[in-house]
């Protein structure tokens, strides 16, 4: 797991990251509104993930190439609290994992689907964090 809200995490965390989300305008008005969300990184590329509550991380686990955003969510705002691999859930630091998601405040898992590029979670921690 990468750690990217430093004020919430001391250990092995990172700067907080300067991406900006938000929901997707063309859902808005529809019931699909909650369950996506984009986030922008600071290179410009736009990232667009569905939204799963905390409590489905073991449907999370049973993902393949996907990348996994925890997101603290305060009311109408959500910040990135950490990044990791969906597979990462269903091993057995997995648990481990979803109690430091918890510390860190996380909410909602925000999940990047990307078939076939085992790359993606490291790319796309880095574009969060850039």
């Amino acid at each position: 797991m990468q750690v990217i809200d430093n004020d919430s995490f001391s250990s092995g965390a990172f700067s907080a990251p300067s991406c900006r989300g938000r929901e997707l305008a063309s859902l808005g008005a529809g019931a699909l509104g909650e369950r996506f969300y984009s986030w922008r990184a600071s290179c410009g590329r736009l990232y667009v993930c569905s939204i799963f509550s905390a409590e489905e991380a073991a449907l999370i686990a049973a993902f393949a190439d996907a990348a996994v955003i925890g997101v603290v969510r305060d009311g109408a705002s959500r910040r990135p609290a950490c990044v990791f691999a969906s597979d990462a859930l269903a091993t057995a630091a997995g648990r481990r994992l979803k109690a430091d998601a918890r510390r860190l405040g996380v909410t909602e898992w925000h999940v990047r689907f990307c078939a076939g590029d085992r790359d993606l979670t490291r790319r796309f921690a880095r574009a969060l964090l850039s």
